[in-house]
């Protein structure tokens, strides 16, 4: 029986992403792997069951309980990245686990979001079952098949599978839902991004860190740019967070060795999602060197802490639409964007008001959920 035939029964919502137990339980990241969805999955999932639905979150298996409440929110696990036979654990036991913990939540709305084959297999259980599918973009890189970061040809293949066969896809920016139209021909409605908002933050004279980096560590990210920055500016208090990417631990190790030469640089490696907060309170100045993102959780953060942003990346133009922050192309130009800002408090304080502003307009929970609302259990 679905909500529909029932209008009194709340709406169940079950959402997938393997890797957001790290965000649910507050790992450091060194066993689980925490992006910026899975920071979102976990807010999503945290906001809805607040607000009364029954939610299940579908996570991988690290060990822990097979099922567990936290926040509300049902966390029941699936599959274990090693467990079978390499080529045909695609199939036993990621397949055959996703869709049994599929079957397991009963849902009446099943979401999950980033390119991948998953998208396909609950696009073909929502029809099987006759359940709404919703899915959202996690990147620019989702939007168009020459940039998919899929490897293989069968899993661009069911990505686009699931992707055409949503009942609601949602993005980030307009860029990316141009991008939808264009190479798949979806319409995709703009979604926004949680972050949690302080009662308030620090003056410029009470932060300790100059420039603050915070992601993991992936080429795409560009981390050795920030290494290049804080070799140009000797006199500023740099800061770097952020854990290897699976599958590129070479640069990890790489940024390491770096950073211990750099006096002014501090490397505080791997950090729970809980943590970050500090960091952000205590920046002065937030880097983004990214070759492409999606909408970073990051942004949200600096300016929800009044930290003006100095990136090589702007959403939608935000950035400089909105003069919170620099957009740059380059490691030299963001150093000497960061030794003009710092050396100009009183233009500082007024992007850091702008930031705050800003983020005071757009992080309201009501309105952050709204659109995903309205994909989920639309009227």
């Amino acid at each position: 029986m679905s909500a529909r035939d029932n209008p009194a029964r709340p709406a169940r919502i079950c959402m997938l992403n393997y890797y957001a137990w790290g965000v649910f339980a507050d790992l450091d990241g060194q066993d689980v792997h925490i992006g910026g969805e899975e920071v979102q999955h976990a807010l999503l999932s945290r906001h809805l069951a607040r607000q009364g639905y029954a939610v299940t979150s579908l996570v991988g298996d690290f060990g822990q309980n097979a099922l567990v409440r936290i926040d509300g929110v049902d966390v029941r696990k699936t599959f274990a990245l090693a467990d079978g036979l390499p080529g045909l654990r695609f199939f036993s036991p990621r397949l055959a686990s996703t869709w049994n913990a599929l079957v397991q939540a009963d849902a009446d709305i099943y979401y999950t979001s980033c390119a991948g084959p998953m998208a396909a297999v609950m696009a073909h259980f929502c029809r099987r079952h006759a359940r709404r599918f919703v899915f959202r973009v996690a990147s620019d890189a989702d939007c168009a098949p020459a940039t998919l970061m899929l490897g293989h040809a069968r899993d661009r293949l069911l990505y686009r599978y699931g992707l055409q066969r949503a009942h609601a896809v949602l993005a980030q920016t307009r860029t990316q839902a141009k991008l939808l139209r264009e190479h798949y021909g979806v319409q995709a409605r703009l979604a926004g991004m949680f972050s949690e908002l302080p009662a308030s933050v620090r003056p410029l004279d009470e932060r300790d860190a100059d420039l603050l980096w915070v992601a993991n560590l992936r080429a795409m990210k560009r981390p050795e740019w920030f290494i290049d920055i804080a070799r140009q500016v000797p006199r500023l208090r740099c800061h770097m967070a952020g854990a290897a990417h699976p599958g590129e631990t070479a640069l990890y190790r790489r940024v390491l060795d770096a950073a211990a030469l750099l006096p002014n640089l501090q490397f505080h490696g791997q950090v729970r999602f809980g943590a970050t907060s500090a960091l952000f309170a205590n920046a002065r100045l937030f880097v983004n060197t990214s070759a492409f993102e999606g909408f970073p959780n990051t942004y949200l953060q600096a300016w929800a802490h009044g930290v003006p942003v100095i990136a090589s990346f702007d959403p939608d133009g935000l950035i400089a639409a909105h003069g919170l922050g620099f957009v740059v192309d380059s490691a030299d130009a963001a150093g000497a964007r960061a030794r003009a800002l710092l050396s100009a408090p009183a233009d500082w304080a007024a992007c850091s008001a702008r930031c705050r502003q800003y983020a005071s307009a757009r992080l309201a929970p009501e309105t952050v959920a709204a659109p995903y609302l309205a994909a989920m259990v639309p009227s």
